[in-house]
């Protein structure tokens, strides 16, 4: 497959992304729908091969971004499979990559991925938030320091946006990354206060978790997500190459017509 043209994007400083972009948690056997769909999905992705084919299909859709993570055992499959997609496909991606305290020993992996932006896995977010000082502890502060020593943007994620999301603008934090869908599954504390902190915030955001993992459909996720205001970036899994399709096709037709 040729790749086409690439979709609207967005900018975190200096650096470029399309508003779509792939997600991982099918290819590290993750789904929160069964069991069943987890054996599924490792099944299936046992290999680089499957990855690559998926990348392929949202490349030729336009996307030219993926989320991935540090330290799984099929984190180096996913390398492989984004290096081969983009020799297939003749494109370069722009990529962020949720990390974690041992950042430092996994550069050689994040410049092997083109890594642009390092996001802070969003069980140490929140397990570094402090409600009642209203701040993040120090080891929060030493990783986003060691993140932009290292020429790398700064983010975080988060499941508990309505909270961390209003602390970030005193960090060195550039985007934010948090659950946001039609149905508010894992939207915390609650809907209304992370919609209105969204709104509200000056840093980027991207929705994570648009489709709920496989409870909204595609259709309906799409035209939600991209009516959110202050919503910058959309970070979907994927399961197969005609999902991609699909998909992107119709993320692409929302942002269009939410212009």
């Amino acid at each position: 497959m040729g790749a086409s043209g690439p979709l609207p994007t967005f900018e975190v400083e200096d650096r470029t992304f399309t508003r779509l972009i792939l997600g991982h948690n099918p290819f590290l056997g993750f789904s929160y729908i069964s069991k069943a769909r987890s054996i599924e999905y490792q099944e299936r992705f046992n290999g680089y091969e499957p990855v690559r084919d998926i990348l392929v299909s949202a490349i030729g859709m336009g996307v030219r971004s993926m989320m991935l993570s540090t330290g799984h055992e099929r984190s180096e499959p996913i390398a492989r499979a984004i290096q081969a997609a983009q020799e297939q496909t003749g494109v370069q991606m722009t990529n962020l990559v949720i990390i974690g305290p041992d950042f430092s020993d996994h550069l050689d992996f994040l410049r092997r991925v083109g890594c642009n932006v390092c996001l802070i896995h969003g069980q140490r977010t929140d397990s570094y938030f402090q409600r009642a000082q209203g701040t993040f502890s120090p080891e929060f502060t030493d990783l986003t320091a060691a993140i932009r020593a290292e020429g790398f943007v700064p983010g975080m994620s988060s499941h508990n946006g309505g909270e961390t999301i209003p602390l970030a603008e005193k960090y060195d934090v550039a985007v934010v990354n948090t659950p946001i869908n039609k149905i508010a599954w894992r939207m915390c504390p609650c809907v209304e206060q992370v919609l209105a902190t969204v709104r509200a915030c000056s840093k980027k955001v991207i929705a994570m978790k648009p489709l709920a993992m496989g409870r909204v459909a595609p259709a309906e996720g799409m035209d939600y997500i991209f009516s959110v205001p202050g919503v910058d970036g959309v970070c979907v899994g994927i399961g197969t190459p005609a999902e991609a399709e699909e998909t992107f096709g119709l993320g692409a037709q929302a942002m269009a017509s939410c212009r």
